[in-house]
């Protein structure tokens, strides 16, 4: 059933590589565009410094996704379009010869698609926020959902069909990450970082509790781990067929690994779950107390030096260098959601106090 499935899937990526091949610089932007690390790295923080709230919503989403989008992945244990169509035996005549760009060659099994799942939750959540602004910052515009509502199917189907253009996913794949997000997004928001933030509902939970969530997602990591290891089954036998079908083998990377992704989540996860109070409502973007000169240059000083600890550390050893990823992930939220708003609103709690 499931090489019947891939073998459609097959079709529709030729027929998406054949008809679209004049997009490839699009798609390329695309799947850049999308890629969950790169989320993490570049938006967290610029919307750390715009509006804490909504970075504290974004992270939380990125962690939660990331984590479940890596557990899926060696639940279901897929292969990708790129390896599977080398290594099957479902063609009896000519097996098909799909299109590999430097973007393919991911190394971690194939559903879902972490992209589709990034993208479906970061346009949840702008049309989330957009809703914020339009509702409560009194500037009201009527048409804005049949404008962006719209624009948001499009940009998702546009992520969609980049993932097919490079091979990288089948299309229920996509399908199935695209739902994920969907759900996660607005699930996380209303039942999870809203009533927390702006206590209301039933009492927030104290950082104690919320870190052993966060501990009970990394030991479900390890767990499962640990099951597949003792089912025979090698977590990481993706890789070795990335590297087997991969055209371009100096293209692979590590953070396109489920284990990096599980301790990247994972220690974002605690980060969040050890600094995200009612307190980060304070440094909301529509404050005065605060300096986002400040804002802007403490956080390019945070990512500077976290950027030149992750260059310059030791990757020879897996467990330190994992451990290190993870110390980090956890700091980041720390940093970028506490410290640097505390920093930037300091020079007007002197000036009260002086008054």
């Amino acid at each position: 059933m499931m090489e019947q499935i891939y073998a459609l899937g097959v079709t529709c990526i030729e027929c998406v590589q054949y008809w679209l091949a004049d997009y490839d610089s699009y798609f390329e932007l695309i799947n850049h565009m999308c890629d969950p690390q790169l989320m993490v790295d570049y938006l967290f923080p610029i919307m750390s410094i715009l509006d804490s709230v909504f970075a504290a919503q974004l992270l939380l989403c990125l962690g939660v996704g990331g984590w479940l989008n890596a557990l899926m992945k060696w639940w279901l244990l897929e292969d990708r379009p790129y390896w599977w169509v080398r290594e099957t035996t479902f063609y009896t005549d000519e097996k098909p010869v799909l299109r590999q760009t430097l973007q393919t060659c991911e190394t971690g099994p194939g559903s879902p698609s972490g992209h589709s799942t990034t993208a479906a939750m970061m346009l949840i959540l702008s049309l989330m926020w957009l809703s914020h602004v339009m509702h409560d910052r009194k500037c009201y515009i009527s048409w804005w959902k049949c404008l962006m509502y719209p624009l948001c199917v499009a940009a998702l189907i546009s992520v969609m069909l980049a993932r097919l253009f490079i091979a990288t996913h089948f299309p229920h794949q996509c399908l199935l990450g695209a739902l994920v997000g969907s759900f996660l997004a607005p699930a996380l928001c209303i039942y999870v970082s809203d009533p927390l933030i702006w206590q209301y509902g039933v009492a927030s939970p104290r950082a104690a509790w919320r870190a052993g969530g966060a501990a009970a997602a990394a030991l479900a990591a390890v767990a499962t781990y640990c099951s597949l290891r003792a089912a025979g089954t090698d977590p990481h036998y993706t890789v070795q067929l990335a590297f087997r079908w991969c055209e371009n083998p100096e293209s692979i990377r590590v953070s396109t690994t489920p284990m990096y992704a599980l301790v990247h989540s994972t220690g974002s996860l605690m980060g969040w779950a050890l600094c995200v109070t009612p307190a980060v409502a304070e440094y909301r973007h529509y404050t005065k107390e605060r300096s986002l000169l400040i804002s802007i240059f403490t956080t390019i000083l945070f990512l500077m030096g976290y950027q030149h600890i992750q260059d310059n550390m030791c990757k020879a050893d897996a467990t330190r260098f994992y451990i290190v990823q993870y110390v980090l992930a956890g700091l980041k939220p720390m940093l970028l959601l506490r410290v640097m708003p505390t920093i930037s609103m300091w020079p007007f709690r002197t000036k009260t106090k002086a008054d």
